[in-house]
């Protein structure tokens, strides 16, 4: 398996993932277009702002799995659900956590956020957060692996979901 900063130069990759062979149900071909334009505008801006966006994994020439991390303005301007404490320009959100089909989930997604970790002096922001839900314990992002990974509860944004935030640049 290799483990590669999603950056300018290969997000298109990691999309591929996400738009035609999402295992939860990609958007239909005859939006894959559409949908890749406006993945592509929403990078662009994340690209202005720092030099990478998450980590995916790549297995042979195929990705089979990422983690996005983006600006908190920037996410929230397209309808994900982030954080509101502190000042959006001081945090990054995980977006999206996706894992491809055939893979344990699980352990993919434990893995990406360790792979995360370890690029985390790249990005120019110091705090990072997620949201945390607890009914599925593999599901969209689980609780645990926020938890694992040294985040802590910020707040309570419904039953069973909550935000979790960590300072990525400590030592």
């Amino acid at each position: 398996m290799k483990w590669v900063p999603t950056t300018k130069d290969n997000f298109r990759d990691e999309m591929r993932l996400c738009i035609e062979t999402y295992p939860y149900g990609s958007p239909l071909k005859r939006f894959h277009r559409r949908c890749i334009a406006l993945k592509e505008r929403v990078f662009a801006e994340v690209f202005t702002k720092e030099c990478i966006a998450g980590v995916f994994a790549q297995w042979e020439s195929k990705v089979v799995g990422f983690i996005e991390v983006f600006p908190r303005e920037i996410i929230k301007k397209y309808g994900y659900l982030t954080g509101g404490c502190g000042n959006d320009k001081d945090y990054l959100t995980v977006g999206c956590l996706e894992v491809g089909y055939g893979i344990p989930r699980k352990e993919m997604i434990d893995e990406l956020l360790y792979q995360l970790e370890q690029v985390y002096l790249q990005f120019n922001r110091h705090l990072l957060d997620g949201v945390g839900t607890f009914e599925l314990n593999t599901g969209f992002t689980p609780y645990w692996v926020y938890d694992k990974y040294g985040f802590h509860r910020s707040e309570t944004v419904g039953e069973g979901t909550v935000i979790m935030e960590k300072n990525i640049h400590e030592l």
